[in-house]
């Protein structure tokens, strides 16, 4: 839907002392990579209801990058890595046999479940400078611990706007007339039952473990139609991102994560004809 190469990350001056980590300074900036993107693999703009994600790669003074995944939607319809194989699984299957094999796998209560989580996460459309994203699980944050990270507008929304029907050619229009604000924030883990990070389909509840600002990004005014600018978003959707790519005191955590790590790096394998890792 989008990919800019030269996002400014800059971290608050009031991140609290404990997320302080690494290349999370206060004042720090970082050059970032942006994506923004459907979650279906035929290219549709936004006209239909779809997941939305926002892939960041941070790119740090040492040379190495720091990758972020996120979605729109802030847990996983799976429980677990082994639900999501078998889902995944399931997916990949005649569509007439769909609804008896998820109730026949997962029972009645899981396999409605999942659907509400589904038609929840890919049900509502919104503008892309108004949408949030959440990673879903969590990650380490150095000596902080585990957290869960949100990407949200850094002013909210307009309420009552309606999302328009090609969210590609509206956030290109939104980019035209100013820069778009995101927030990174974040929650901290608190023990495994308020903030559970094996199962992926249970929220941290904001209102006990409240979110709290690590940075702003900054997509600043430029026109994306320009052949520069198209040309950049073609090298960015054609560069695979993986949030194993990230420092090791910022791996991601979770069994969901762990799967990922060897889907993604298979997924991208094949996808530019390079060997695994």
């Amino acid at each position: 839907l989008a990919g800019v190469d030269d996002a400014i990350f800059e971290v608050a001056d009031d991140v609290p002392p404990d997320l302080r980590q690494h290349h999370f300074q206060p004042g720090a900036r970082l050059r970032c990579t942006v994506r923004l993107s459907n979650a279906s693999g035929i290219p549709h703009g936004g006209r239909k209801p779809d997941m939305r994600g926002a892939a960041l790669r941070l790119h740090l003074p040492d040379g190495n990058v720091h990758e972020l995944l996120l979605t729109n939607y802030p847990v996983s319809h799976a429980r677990d890595a082994v639900q999501s194989v078998q889902f995944a699984s399931i997916m990949s299957g005649a569509r007439s046999l769909l609804l008896p094999r998820l109730l026949f796998t997962f029972g009645p209560a899981e396999m409605l479940r999942i659907l509400r989580n589904l038609k929840s996460a890919t049900g509502a459309t919104r503008r892309l400078a108004d949408e949030s994203f959440w990673s879903r699980g969590a990650l380490l944050w150095g000596d902080a611990g585990p957290v869960r990270l949100k990407l949200h507008p850094a002013v909210p929304p307009v309420s009552g706007m309606h999302a328009p029907p090609d969210l590609s050619s509206d956030f290109a229009q939104t980019l035209l007339q100013g820069d778009v604000l995101y927030q990174l924030s974040a929650q901290r883990y608190v023990d495994d039952v308020m903030t559970p990070i094996e199962d992926g389909c249970t929220g941290w509840d904001e209102s006990t473990v409240p979110f709290v600002k690590i940075a702003t990004l900054t997509l600043s005014t430029r026109d994306l139609r320009s052949p520069a600018a198209m040309a950049t978003a073609q090298a960015v959707d054609a560069t695979p991102v993986n949030p194993w790519n990230a420092p090791d005191a910022f791996r991601p955590l979770g069994n969901l994560n762990r799967i990922r790590r060897t889907v993604y790096d298979a997924s991208a394998a094949r996808w530019t004809a390079t060997p695994p890792h």
